[in-house]
């Protein structure tokens, strides 16, 4: 029995992948009104990262940028796209990326310096290298942080696919950390590398 194997990707049509993009926006905004009920200043910029079977399938998909800040919105976009049906790749496999933006429904977040999440940050660190453990990439964190300096919620893109599968894990920590400073009566937003 001989091995087959193709090392190269075929091609999508991208003017067809938009067009499967956009006709996912109401499912896009769904995703986002359940967001808005858990953090109401909830918005940001996505970049999906998709790789679509000759089958039209959605083989895996995940955010190479995001700073939407909320994981459980960030899934319910990923299972959208997952769901959904792509145009046919022409010679196997074709990877697409796409990049949209969830807007403020009404005042949004104070913007943070990255600065003053550092201490906190500090603080977890060693639990979230334990949840990047073995993974290549580069990761990105967004809170939003409340009164008090509690997390409200918290999101994370990846570089990788190997990368992606490690998300839940380092936005879990950073839901549950500490010490951040209050932004006074109105959310504050913070982005930072990890």
């Amino acid at each position: 029995m001989a091995l087959k194997t193709r090392s190269e990707l075929g091609t999508v049509d991208p003017d067809a992948v938009t067009r499967a993009f956009h006709a996912l926006d109401d499912k896009f905004s769904d995703c986002q009104k359940q967001g808005l009920d858990r953090v109401e200043v909830l918005s940001g910029s996505l970049k999906f990262f998709l790789r679509i079977g000759d089958d039209g399938s959605a083989k895996w998909t995940y955010f190479e940028e995001s700073d939407l800040g909320d994981r459980d919105t960030e899934k319910c976009l990923l299972d959208a796209v997952m769901g959904a049906k792509w145009p046919r790749p022409d010679g196997g496999d074709a990877e697409a990326r796409y990049t949209m933006e969830l807007s403020p429904q009404g005042r949004p977040a104070t913007d943070w310096a990255s600065d003053k999440a550092a201490a906190a940050l500090g603080k977890v660190g060693d639990a979230i290298d334990q949840c990047k453990s073995g993974a290549s990439g580069a990761f990105r964190g967004t809170l939003y942080v409340g009164p008090g300096g509690k997390v409200l919620a918290a999101g994370v893109s990846t570089s990788t696919k190997d990368a992606a599968s490690k998300a839940d894990c380092v936005a879990k920590i950073l839901g549950k950390m500490k010490g951040l400073p209050s932004p006074g009566s109105w959310p504050a937003k913070v982005s930072f590398g990890l």
